[in-house]
């Protein structure tokens, strides 16, 4: 069977940033921050116009280069989603001029194309993965970045990336999600090996614990004792200092999975039998006491994480 997860299968990615480019209008050239991409309102303003953006292009972007996800930090192969949807969250597609193909590279690269924004904040760009976006850029092309057009941080942000710091958080996010929504989640319809049709149903609390009391099990990983003490100690081990602000993140990430595992202990949830129009079936569903404040507690930290990682520029 399988579950709705917090991230959709990983298969590609890279991250954002900007700085003029050579050639394709680099006078008119806007130069966007990975961090004003995560603002619908700007971006919408700018609509049509020719931006330019720097990053990393992913390690697994398609092999055909008929487009890419650029990201601002080496070393990633998987997009960040925001749990539990499709989205894309810290990541862009990037996508070429018509006839054209990108050519891979791990060096940091300096893109300039048209943007182009969904009509409202609401609508979704889709590609073939399955990955939903509300800007792109598109009619692209890229250069190697010089010595000179590269921050100072770099070093730190690649010790960083190398550290596999950011995967292993948002990880934890996707554990932090299900705790404060499993009643979200669902398993699909399927066909069992008796070629019997198995209706999808939303999950029960006693497969919420599975999930995470199992060895083994989706977000097992998370429910281990030290686990927080673990990202923590490994984040220290790069720079203490200079990620403290990601530190406290964690820390309140780790606050709010115990006060949600509380909540799924101590049965704070009531259920409804009911038709399921997209499984055609009859079914409980469960709503938590408290899972609107727990969702808004989810979504403040996860944005916070998010900004952390945009405000770092190359």
């Amino acid at each position: 069977m399988k579950i709705r997860i917090l991230k959709i299968a990983c298969v590609f990615l890279a991250l954002i940033f900007v700085f003029p480019i050579i050639g394709c209008g680099e006078k008119d050239a806007i130069k966007l921050s990975f961090k004003s991409t995560s603002t619908y309102g700007y971006l919408k303003s700018i609509d049509g116009k020719t931006v330019t953006i720097n990053g990393y292009m992913a390690t697994s972007s398609p092999v055909d280069g008929s487009f890419m996800f650029l990201m601002n930090m080496p070393y990633q192969s998987c997009p960040f989603c925001v749990p539990n949807t499709s989205q894309l969250s810290n990541t862009l597609e990037v996508y070429p001029k018509k006839g054209k193909a990108f050519d891979y590279t791990t060096q940091a690269i300096k893109v300039v194309g048209t943007l182009m924004v969904a009509q409202s904040e609401d609508e979704f760009f889709t590609d073939e993965f399955g990955y939903e976006f509300n800007f792109k850029i598109v009619d692209a092309e890229y250069t190697i970045l010089s010595a000179d057009e590269i921050s100072a941080d770099l070093a730190l942000w690649q010790e960083i990336a190398e550290s596999n710091i950011v995967t292993e958080i948002d990880k934890m996010y996707q554990y932090v999600n299900f705790l404060c929504a499993w009643n979200t989640y669902y398993v699909k319809t399927y066909i069992n090996e008796a070629g019997e049709v198995v209706k999808g149903y939303y999950l029960y609390p006693s497969d919420a614990l599975n999930y995470i009391t199992i060895e083994g099990a989706s977000y097992y990983y998370g429910y281990k004792n030290g686990y927080f003490d673990g990202l923590v100690q490994k984040i220290e081990a790069v720079d203490k200092d200079k990620l403290s602000s990601l530190v406290e993140n964690v820390r309140k990430a780790e606050v709010l999975s115990q006060k949600a595992l509380n909540e799924l202990n101590s049965k704070n949830y009531t259920s409804e039998f009911k038709y399921l129009e997209e499984f055609d079936n009859y079914d409980y569903v469960y709503t938590l006491d408290k899972g609107e404040e727990l969702t808004s507690e989810m979504d403040l930290l996860y944005k916070e994480f998010s900004a952390w990682i945009s405000s770092w520029e190359m």
